[in-house]
């Protein structure tokens, strides 16, 4: 039968199979890979441009970040590109992983630009280990660490995604392979990590190491900002990689506490280029192109921003059934939805608009009059820095860890930081916010919620529109998603059919890796105020 002999890693992970005989199969792009990496600056230039293979697959391109961000109920849409019409559909459907399915590159283009970016890298690094010298040993150290960066943010990524994948670095030997072997989504996770570490020790090492702005990283960054950018990104896969309630508990959180606190200081904002980095998930949540109808493309579900109102009109839609269900004008005290000027007035990151947008046909339970604005408007999503990682993501991260480790008091002032600050709202305590009307937020029935539902809306409100990724990844981990959600993408049908492997997939009644039904207001901590 078939011997594979190659991975043909520049253009995916696809392996190149022969026919039902022993073949040697000659991959043609790794003598070009090889002359190149004999060319220092060429090499540098692979290194240096691998940030933009990932990005687009990291939460701000269209794929998965569609289709990840409708089923976590955070944007809402009734349009049917990039496979949110059918994932965010309810009752939950499993994915259709079929080689010929339309919205395939939910899972393709993930799968393929991840191990692109890994293989450009992997060339990099196996270069400069064998003696290639780019310029000074700083430029070179420089060189390294970027790839190591990038392996780990990519196989971060991987595990996110995909219940598995091959573990490919600069020491696997490609030209005797013969089979792929695939790794656990929960052992991918740690190798990822270990990559960003080796970045951090090399850059620790080479203390004069900075990075400019154009390419790389997009951010002018100092050797401290990029140690403390890996360090943050290790919190977010540490978090960020369970599937369950279970596995979100059972997360070192000691751990995720010690990366939050080496981490970043200031949001990292990469600064766009039109064609060249751009943030198209960005573009879509706010897209305006008829006067009157802002973000015409999807909008901020009521799941997001419903437990900020004041009225009863959240309470009500959630009690209705779901084809039933209307849109409503919110009142609320959270200004970064409502101004200061009444019901009508925008928000800081939200408006309202009386526009239902979408076909009613696909469903009502779709139809937001909240529109987004924070960030995407005219043509900022391609020009200026792109909010990607926030001090406040990594603050409620470790709120989170602190709750979970017994030490709610601690959490309180950081999930008081963005809440008073930018939603100028009264301050929580380890009771949850103060038993009023108005309070914000409201649990499903009506009444004042915990500290852990403030710490929830917390994560999702300042979250909405940074990435389209995130809020599915905290959702799978909080049991917030519907029930038969698939938590997790399958391998592409495209790549099991050429490995001649057969088809699976996840989600749906009865299916592997399907959501439970939801239980979104268990604490995860015993002791807390108004938890079930």
């Amino acid at each position: 039968m078939t011997a594979l002999k190659k991975f043909a890693l520049p253009i995916g992970l696809t392996l190149i199979a022969a026919s039902c005989q022993d073949l040697d199969v000659v991959n043609p792009n790794r003598p070009d890979a090889a002359r190149a990496t004999a060319q220092a600056l060429t090499t540098e230039t692979f290194v240096a441009s691998s940030f933009r293979t990932w990005w687009p697959v990291a939460g701000h391109d269209d794929y998965p970040a569609w289709a990840f961000s409708t089923m976590a109920r955070e944007i809402t849409s009734g349009f049917a590109d990039f496979g949110q019409l059918e994932m965010s559909a309810e009752p939950r459907i499993g994915w259709n992983n079929s080689p010929v399915n339309v919205r395939r590159l939910v899972n393709e283009q993930p799968w393929y630009q991840l191990y692109r970016t890994i293989s450009s890298v992997n060339d990099v690094v196996s270069a400069v280990n064998n003696g290639l010298v780019i310029e000074n040993a700083t430029r070179t150290a420089r060189a390294k660490a970027m790839g190591k960066l990038m392996q780990g943010l990519s196989y971060g990524h991987v595990a996110f995604y995909f219940d598995k994948g091959p573990i490919i670095d600069e020491f696997t030997q490609l030209d005797t392979m013969t089979t792929p072997q695939f790794t656990e989504y929960k052992d991918i996770a740690p190798f990822a990590i270990k990559q960003l570490d080796s970045a951090i020790a090399i850059a620790n090492a080479n203390p004069t190491m900075t990075f400019p702005v154009e390419s790389w990283l997009f951010q002018a960054m100092t050797k401290d900002q990029f140690v403390r950018f890996a360090n943050s990104y290790a919190a977010r896969i540490l978090v960020y990689n369970a599937r369950s309630r279970a596995e979100r508990a059972a997360v070192n959180w000691a751990e995720v506490i010690r990366r939050v606190d080496a981490g970043i200081i200031a949001d990292y904002t990469p600064t766009a280029q039109p064609d060249i980095l751009w943030d198209d998930w960005k573009r879509l949540v706010a897209r305006l192109r008829t006067a009157g109808r802002p973000s015409d493309f999807g909008r901020p579900s009521y799941w997001l921003i419903g437990p900020a109102d004041s009225s009863d009109g959240w309470r009500n839609w959630v009690a209705t059934a779901n084809d039933a269900r209307q849109p409503f004008q919110m009142r609320t005290k959270d200004r970064r939805i409502q101004g200061a000027g009444g019901p009508a007035t925008p928000g800081k990151y939200a408006g309202y608009n009386l526009n239902n947008i979408f076909a009613a046909d696909r469903g009502s339970y779709r139809w937001s009059h909240y529109y987004f604005l924070r960030a995407g408007t005219n043509v900022t999503w391609q020009t200026g820095p792109q909010v990607a990682m926030t001090v406040a993501e990594m603050d409620l991260l470790k709120a989170e860890a602190l709750i979970r480790l017994g030490r709610a008091a601690e959490a309180v002032p950081l999930i008081n930081k963005s809440r008073v600050a930018n939603g100028q709202l009264p301050p929580v305590t380890l009771d949850g916010p103060p038993n009023e009307p108005g309070c914000v937020p409201r649990k499903e029935a009506g009444g004042c919620g915990s500290l852990w539902d403030a710490l929830r809306y917390e994560k999702g409100i300042e979250g909405m529109g940074v990435n389209g990724v995130i809020a599915f990844l905290d959702a799978r981990g909080w049991q917030t998603l519907p029930e038969n959600t698939p938590v997790q993408l399958p391998i592409p049908g495209r790549e099991l059919q050429t490995l001649r492997l057969p088809l699976y997939t996840f989600g749906g009644p009865g299916g592997q890796s399907s959501a439970p039904a939801r239980d979104p207001e268990r604490c995860p901590a015993t002791g807390l105020a108004r938890c079930p």
